[in-house]
């Protein structure tokens, strides 16, 4: 089927548009429309859909190894989705006493050190890191880029079955402590709403001998892994497999899965956030591995089939918080029409 098959309905045709409340999960309501609702001639004011490649973002961190990663969405009460290009290793470590990070690695690799051990993340892979958990990022390859969702409140596992999404003793990789590792930097960076404040340690903060309590709370789980909820030819929404308690994050895996296309939707409490990881299949107009699209709340979409039979990784992210494009993903993003979320102008 090609994006032309599905662009839009049939001329004349009934449309079914979808009213909801708290996502996926709250109260909702159809109505039929005679007219294509999603369509838009303009739009003036910052609450637009956008798009951009997060490898197209100028990241501080990509030149200047004591730079932090560059903000490219952020809300007002801290969360934030930030992009790294990190070339150098990190010259210190780093606690983030705001919020968790979690990181998708979008290309490349790097060895994530933390309080907890040591572990390697790759292409799609989810590294989460728990808010205060010192850790330092030594990247193993000069195209490393990744996504990193700052979240004020913990980030948890929360699939709708406790198996069968994930293979939780395969697929989640826990990271190990090498008590013979060499010592590391002094320098203890806290990181906070205002800033940065520098400890010189006398010892390196993150070197230990061995964890004996406790699970981990440093994980990795790649995104090919999640497997998606679908409900065959009925169609349904996502499920999420993490989530914050209040449930104002919540993650899905978007990648390809059987089931028509959904319907028309105005989300009432969550911006819409989608990162597509890689193909081979499209998603609707974006092929290009690492673009971001942003739908904010209350703005009519329809969304791309995702019933592709070639295949392809999609992260999506719902966020009750109202999100801003910053100065540094500005200069890349651009308009969509939000049927196949190709480009508005």
């Amino acid at each position: 089927m090609s994006d032309s098959d599905h662009a839009h309905p049939a001329a004349g045709a009934p449309t079914p548009n979808l009213w909801s409340r708290d996502g996926f999960t709250g109260s909702n309501a159809i109505a039929l429309r005679n007219d294509y609702t999603p369509t838009y001639r303009s739009v003036r004011g910052p609450h637009a859909p956008h798009r951009f490649n997060l490898l197209a973002i100028e990241t501080q961190d990509q030149s200047d190894a004591e730079a932090l990663p560059t903000p490219v969405l952020v809300a007002r009460n801290g969360l934030e989705l930030a992009v790294s290009h990190r070339r150098q290793p990190m010259p210190y470590a780093l606690r983030n006493t705001e919020g968790d990070e979690l990181h998708l690695v979008q290309s490349g690799s790097a060895r994530f050190v933390t309080d907890f051990g040591t572990l390697e993340a790759g292409p799609l892979d989810f590294v989460h890191i728990p808010r205060s958990i010192t850790y330092r990022i030594d990247p193993l390859s000069q195209d490393y880029a990744a996504l990193i969702l700052t979240s004020p409140d913990p980030l948890r596992f929360d699939t709708p079955a406790p198996f069968g999404m994930i293979n939780f003793g395969k697929a989640v990789r826990k990271p190990s402590i090498d008590p013979q590792g060499a010592p590391g930097t002094t320098r203890l960076c806290l990181r906070t709403f205002d800033g940065v404040t520098e400890f010189d340690m006398v010892h390196d903060p993150i070197r230990a001998l061995a964890q004996v309590g406790g699970p981990p709370p440093v994980w990795a789980l790649n995104l090919r892994d999640i497997v998606p909820v679908s409900y065959g030819e009925r169609g349904g929404p996502p499920a999420q497999f993490l989530s914050t308690v209040d449930t104002g994050v919540m993650a899905f895996t978007l990648s390809a899965r059987p089931g028509p296309r959904p319907p028309v939707h105005v989300n009432a409490d969550y911006d819409e956030i989608i990162l597509f990881a890689e193909g081979p299949g499209a998603w609707g107009g974006i092929s290009e591995p690492g673009t971001v699209t942003w739908v904010p709340k209350g703005v009519t979409h329809h969304g791309p089939v995702e019933d592709v039979p070639a295949g392809y990784q999609a992260w999506l992210l719902e966020v009750r918080q109202t999100m801003r494009l910053t100065d540094a993903a500005r200069q890349h993003a651009r308009l969509i029409e939000t049927s196949e979320y190709g480009y508005q102008d």
